[in-house]
């Protein structure tokens, strides 16, 4: 399925006016499928090849912003030329950018506590995993019974709100994100990025996650694109798979040629 029209007409009217296209694309749902597993996803050779295309781009900068670990989203698609944003921006790494943010840092320790909790609380429960990601953590049930979903949320949102305000809590795809109540997310990840990036930017951001919306809400003249079903969101576009964002990658490394 090819991109919408309007889409493709706002981002190629603007981009002559633009000295850089701000890039960016989450990860799991928008470049790969969502999966069962979430240890299983990989970037395809033809998605590969496509944003290794779009970083020689001289005038296009791509970040890949994700809830994994920016060590674990590195291991993925291990191109050079990125900036790599994990943890929901709380840690960004490339194009000599370096930062993480101070106060999700200095509670590591508290949240290994709190995935203690939940590792006990849920330790019965068959299908679901904790996965640590040092600055965040995720709850997965995606592998659970549906009759074991209220005990899954139960205890997960008990074993946040013990934690009182150091920490919140957001729910995806078949999982709680357990973030550092920080005041720093995707959005303000976004903004960092492009302030030091300067000069007259066209941001294009393609993302299918909740955590998503906090970039969207805070780029209200980008190209924004909400990836996946159906549901309310800030986005002005939408694309309904990984499928279609290839389609919308590939035209845009052409168009971006000249």
């Amino acid at each position: 399925m090819s991109p919408p029209a309007d889409l493709l007409a706002e981002v190629e009217a603007r981009v002559p006016a633009a000295s850089t296209i701000s890039l960016f694309l989450d990860f799991d749902g928008t470049l790969v499928p969502i999966s069962e597993d979430p240890d299983a996803p990989r970037l395809s050779a033809a998605v590969s090849s496509t944003l290794e295309l779009l970083s020689c781009r001289d005038h296009i900068v791509t970040t890949i912003i994700s809830g994994r670990a920016m060590e674990d989203l590195y291991a993925r698609i291990r191109l050079g030329g990125l900036i790599y944003a994990g943890n929901h921006g709380l840690e960004i790494c490339g194009r000599q950018f370096r930062f993480v943010e101070p106060m999700a840092s200095q509670r590591r320790e508290d949240l290994q506590r709190l995935c203690d909790d939940v590792d006990t609380a849920l330790r019965s429960v068959a299908g679901v995993m904790v996965e640590r990601k040092g600055l965040t953590a995720a709850v997965h049930y995606r592998q659970a019974a549906e009759a074991d979903l209220p005990l899954i949320q139960q205890s997960v949102q008990g074993a946040v709100a013990r934690w009182g305000v150091l920490f919140r809590l957001t729910q995806g795809r078949k999982v709680f994100d357990i973030l550092p109540r920080t005041g720093w997310h995707k959005g303000a990840a976004v903004e960092w990025i492009n302030c030091h990036l300067g000069g007259e930017l066209l941001t294009v951001y393609l993302g299918d996650d909740v955590t998503d919306e906090d970039a969207f809400s805070v780029l209200p003249h980008a190209v924004t694109i909400k990836v996946g079903p159906v549901m309310a969101t800030c986005a002005r576009y939408r694309l309904p798979g990984p499928a279609e964002v290839e389609n919308f990658l590939i035209w845009l490394a052409k168009i971006s040629r000249n």
